[in-house]
């Protein structure tokens, strides 16, 4: 990969024109308030996201508020900084850096009395809904109306997606490089994260388990100062996004021969990986894959040896937000004491051009850990992996 990937906005302008005329369409052209934190949360954000379909636009560690309406719209911006950006980005949005004092008369005057149509306002700072509180609170939420629009992707999207996997498979090749014994796994990530950016990725965030018994997923410097040593386990998981498209994948290895305890663990989670993957098919429910990967791997309960289990969320959607709604829903968060949402019962219909990422997981007390991620993009006949790189037990 020696060229840069393409920025959407800039060879596709139209496309974010039509979805925008789509939504208004929706609204049944009523107008709509679309507020957006910047990308530089990376995955802790959502609001980004509708920015980024609606105009393509990132304001990094600002915030925007998107005024769009049938005859005129208009951009405002935190950060005076952002302002040659957003002119040469989008001008027909007359971007403007305007301080939060002014905002409510510039909703006030966009409105004109109309009740307004609600996007991403519920990760807008407490301080900045106080000021326009008296033009939202009849406001109707509309984020789940754009998560619809937002599910199955276009041509040029899914190019930005394969892009991003090409990325993901860069990084998993290197890995028997990168990890070295005696290295830090911190020092690990920062060689592959650097690496994912020298070809072409905006954000990169990885995590490294280096562990004799691999306990669960370790992000921050403070949990992966541990070097490499021989007998360890690997677990790899890598997120990262081109022109804002998210790109996500899972590998697994061992430093040394593998405890037939662990090549057990792998078999488990490639079985259930195969199994999700060959029921995402147009006109099926995405929760067939999520129920056929629970008999594979259960919920974190104790099996018959005496030992926990835990697990992590088994897929979710991926799109112009790290966890896409919609199809992230089918899918429960079971790590920790306390899950975060219970799985819809029935969850969205697959059509084609629909992007997930299926990561089948499991930790055991005393054993360890295993965990494979692929992205899929569903097509006409049936799922189609991403990923060239093959799911087997890489050898350190």
């Amino acid at each position: 990969m020696t060229e840069l990937p393409p920025v959407l906005r800039l060879t596709d302008p139209t496309l974010h024109a039509a979805r925008r005329a789509a939504l208004l369409n929706l609204t049944n052209e009523k107008p709509v308030i679309i507020f957006g934190m910047g990308s530089a949360l990376g995955a802790g954000t959502r609001s980004h996201g509708g920015m980024r379909f609606l105009i393509g636009w990132d304001s990094h560690e600002a915030s925007s508020l998107l005024l769009l309406g049938k005859n005129t719209s208009r951009l405002l911006l935190t950060s005076p900084f952002m302002v040659p950006s957003a002119v040469n980005s989008v001008p027909e949005l007359s971007p403007e850096n305007l301080p939060t004092s002014f905002w409510p008369q510039a909703v006030a005057d966009f409105l004109e009395g109309q009740t307004p149509a609600l996007i991403g306002v519920d990760e807008m700072p407490i301080g900045l809904y106080r000021c326009l509180a008296p033009h939202l609170d009849e406001g109707v939420d509309f984020t789940s109306h754009l998560d619809d629009l937002r599910q199955v992707k276009d041509p040029a999207t899914l190019d930005m997606h394969r892009y991003g996997a090409k990325i993901c498979d860069t990084l998993f090749a290197a890995l028997p490089e990168a990890i070295k014994q005696g290295r830090r796994g911190r020092e690990s990530q920062r060689i592959l994260e650097e690496l994912a950016r020298q070809q072409g990725a905006e954000y990169c965030r990885t995590w490294l388990t280096l562990q004799q018994q691999a306990d669960h997923p370790r992000y921050w410097p403070e949990e992966t100062e541990k070097p490499a040593e021989l007998g360890d386990q690997m677990l790899f998981g890598v997120a990262l996004t081109v022109d804002g498209h998210w790109a996500h994948g899972l590998r697994m290895g061992h430093i040394g021969p593998v405890p037939t305890s662990i090549a057990q663990l792998h078999v488990q989670v490639t079985q259930a990986l195969d199994l999700g993957i060959s029921k995402l098919r147009p006109g099926s429910s995405v929760s067939e894959a999520v129920k056929v990967m629970a008999t594979a791997i259960p919920n974190p309960i104790g099996n018959a040896k005496g030992h926990t289990t835990n697990c992590f969320r088994a897929g979710h959607g991926l799109g112009l937000t790290y966890e896409e709604p919609g199809l992230t829903g089918a899918f429960p968060q079971t790590f920790g004491a306390y899950p975060e949402n219970a799985p819809v019962e029935t969850g969205p219909v697959l059509e084609p051009g629909m992007v997930l990422e299926l990561h089948p997981n499991l930790f055991v007390d005393g054993i360890g850990g295993a965990a494979l991620g692929q992205m899929i993009e569903v097509t006409q006949t049936g799922a189609k992996p991403f990923f060239k790189t093959p799911l087997g037990l890489l050898s350190l």
